[in-house]
This record gives C-alpha cells, structure tokens and sequence, in this order.
C-alpha cells in the first residue's frame, strides 16, 4: 500500500451506523433483537456498518470477501478469544477462547476423536440411541421438537464423550446445559439468583462438579474407556505437558455444548421445512431407499447426496452462529477503511447466506442450488459459512453430519409429520431464536 492510499483510508469511526449510548452503546437492542438488530442495520446500512456494545467499538463486515479476509487472509489480525469475550465468563478458556499456539496445541490433542476414521466408529451407538429415543414419538401425539432434540442430542453426546449416563443424569445435565447457554444474552452480569446470569453462573458450577466426579470416578476404577474425556485425560503434548483437571473440563463443557445445542437447533428447522416441502420429503425417503434398503449402515451416509444438500439448505436458512466476533489484534484495512486493533469485527454467516449476489431466491428452501450443475455455494470462496471456517472451523462439523443424518433417516422410514407455527406465518424466518422454542410437531407411524 503506498502512502498516499494510507492517507485515503477513512477511520472505522466513520463508518455507517452509531455508537449508541455512553458506555451501554446498543447492547439492549442488540440482546433484545438478536438476529433483528443484524438485519436492521443491514438494510439501513448496507455491507459495513459499526456500531458500540459495553464498551467496545464493533465493525460488521457482510459478505465472501469480509468472510475470506477474517477465516484466512489476515486470520493472524484476529483472535477468538478477545471476540467471543462476553462467553469466557460462562463456557470458560475452552477451544472458542484460544487463540494462536494454544488453541493449536489444543486442536490437535483433541482433533483425533474427531477425525474421519474415528466418527465412524460412533455410527452403531448413535444409531441404537436414536433408534430407542424414537421409537414412541408416533404415540406422543405433539411433540416441541427443540427440546426433545436437545435432549436425543445430549444423550449421544454425553455417551460418546462421557461414557454412559442414566436418564436422570441427561434430565439433569440438559437442565443445566440449558441455564448455562442463555446467559450468554444477560446484559446485567451479577451473580445471584435472581438473575439470568446467576442462575447461569449456578449451572456451570453444577457441571463443573459433575465433571470433576466423573473424572475422579475414572482415576479411582480400573476400568478402561474409549470417549472423548478419555482421550482428554490421556493426551500428552509434544513436550510431555498433560491437560489439567480444570482445562479438562474446559474443553469437555464446551464440547456438551456445541455437539448437542446446535445439532438440536438445525435438526428443528429441518423438520419445520421438510413439513412445508413434502416434495422433498419424498426425493428423501426413495433416495434412502435405493441406497440403503432395509438397513442404514455407515458406508451409506456419503452416498445419501440429496440428503447432504439439504442438510447444507438448512445451515445456510439457519446456520448455527448467526454471527462471529473476532477481537482486532493488528490493523486491518477493509474496503477503504482502517479498522484499529482493539476494535472487534463481526462476520454474519445468516446475512451472507441471504444476499441475492450469491444465492438465487435466497429466502426460498431450495436444496438443489447445492448440486451440479448450479452449486451456488461453490461461486465465491466462504460462500457457505455456517459452521465456520479456517483454524477456528467446527471441529465437530463431521459429527454433527453423521449424526443428523442418522436421525432424518429414521425419521422418514417410521413417521411423518406437520409442524406449527404454520410455514406461511413465519417465513421467511429472519429470527430463528424467536420461534425455535415454539416449533411443535404432530408425529403419526408412516
């Protein structure tokens, strides 16, 4: 860059948009609104617009370009931890919170329960769970779909990761999981009861405890196991280092987290739209027909296309982070504009999964953009960014794949189903944490 473009770089407090109020800046429209306050200031605004919450100055960038710049040209400019700031305080220093040398080291230990290989071998438990979880939703009548997912999802996970837990320990677990993640939109940060994020604050000190016992449990048993915790407690670094019980936990809390709370979500919207879409429902059932007959095995999954492309419809109506902070570490220049280091940039996954500039009819559920020959999400770099991207990117994504894929597939061979809200009342969905908990689904045997 020559001196005289350094020079023409406008300052980022000059961009579209307003700080709000002294301090508070717009944090209450911000919590209130959720995926509101995104769309707002996206028609009002445009492609960048700031704007100030508690104390910090953000930067909205929308769009593939702002997606590559921040996932990967200038990666290094940014870090999770100083982005997602307001979580540290619930999910703790787990892999969101790391940046550079230690959220590698951290990846890499933890990555081999989460490689190809290894996901296969989960496809028999998941498969008897969901089978068992299932099998008496055709007599259940209605059914609030967000809730019994996350349920059927932490159940898996806390098999998978934690070895086996009775009913009353996922009824447990689930509760508190649930008290833990929406603090993450109290404004007011004191811990007592009373508050949002007290009784947040109250659940993650209950799973802190039950995780340290299970632990403890498994250093007093000879008993050998094969989960994800025991692979946490067995890593060891390059150096001879090993994870302390706290960063044990860390990690082990954020996983729980993220491999049952999202899966959950995306499966809701899934069957909200194959309800409005009973052409697809149909593509669905005589694709796995043909290719897995009677009996779903693994080997199947990959060849179950048409059902990838609608799982990939779903991330891009619903994805699971509506937006994603990074904390400014060096000077960026974006489009004209110098934004400092101390600021925090956002990236919006939902606005740019809904420019026209990218994706034909963007409100419309219309899994074939994903298949050849239009493969929409193939025309820009980061068009589809719904589970993340570069070195922060979903370690989990394949799981989550397996496992949705695993659910819908019994699903379709034993039930159909409506869903309520009505299609025509709420779409297009623009706030999906608005409704989320209102999706109810009337279930009857095929």
């Amino acid at each position: 860059m020559t001196i005289q473009q350094i020079i023409e770089l406008k300052k980022a407090e000059s961009l579209p948009g307003n700080f709000g109020l002294p301090f508070l800046g717009e944090a209450l429209g911000l919590f209130a609104g959720e995926e509101l306050f995104y769309w707002d200031k996206f028609r009002r605004h445009g492609n960048m617009f700031k704007t100030s919450v508690l104390g910090k100055k953000y930067a909205f960038l929308i769009g593939t370009e702002a997606n590559s710049i921040v996932f990967k040209e200038q990666a290094d400019c940014f870090s999770s931890r100083l982005g997602w700031w307001f979580l540290e305080p619930i999910f703790g220093n787990g892999l969101l919170m790391q940046d550079g040398a230690e959220h590698a080291v951290a990846r890499r230990l933890m990555y081999p329960a989460f490689h190809s290989k290894t996901v296969t071998t989960y496809f028999d438990v998941i498969n008897s769970i969901v089978q068992e979880y299932i099998k008496d939703w055709g007599t259940r009548g209605v059914i609030p779909l967000a809730s019994d997912f996350r349920k059927l999802t932490l159940i898996v996970a806390s098999r998978l990761f934690l070895g086996t837990q009775t009913i009353e320990e996922v009824e447990k677990t689930c509760d508190w999981f649930t008290q833990l993640v929406a603090g993450k939109l109290a404004i007011l940060r004191w811990d007592n009861p009373l508050t949002l994020y007290g009784r947040s604050q109250n659940a993650r000190r209950k799973l802190h405890e039950y995780l340290r016992q299970t632990i403890n449990r498994r250093r007093d048993s000879s008993k050998e196991y094969s989960d994800v915790l025991a692979l946490l407690m067995n890593a060891v670094g390059e150096d001879g280092s090993r994870l302390s019980d706290s960063e044990i936990i860390e990690q082990t809390l954020l996983l729980l987290v993220a491999g049952h709370e999202t899966t959950a979500t995306l499966l809701s919207w899934l069957m909200f739209e194959l309800a409005a879409h009973p052409e697809w429902t149909s593509k669905l059932r005589q694709e796995l027909n043909q290719v897995a007959g009677d009996e779903l095995k693994v080997e199947h999954l990959k060849q179950l296309t048409q059902m990838t492309n609608v799982l990939k419809e779903i991330e891009r109506l619903y994805p699971p982070l509506y937006g994603i902070p990074r904390g400014v570490v060096k000077d960026i220049e974006y489009n004209g504009y110098q934004i400092p280091a101390g600021w925090v940039v956002v990236v919006s996954p939902m606005l740019t999964h809904r420019m026209e500039s990218i994706y034909q009819n963007p409100d419309c559920f219309d899994p074939d953009r994903f298949a050849p020959p239009r493969e929409e999400d193939k025309k820009y770099p980061f068009a589809l960014a719904g589970f993340g991207h570069g070195p922060h990117s979903c370690l989990g994504f394949q799981f989550a794949q397996m496992e949705m894929k695993i659910i819908l597939s019994h699903l379709l061979r034993q039930y159909d189903w409506s869903v309520i809200p009505e299609y025509e009342k709420i779409t297009p969905v623009l706030a999906p944490s608005k409704f989320l908990n209102k999706l109810r689904a009337s279930i009857c045997p095929k």
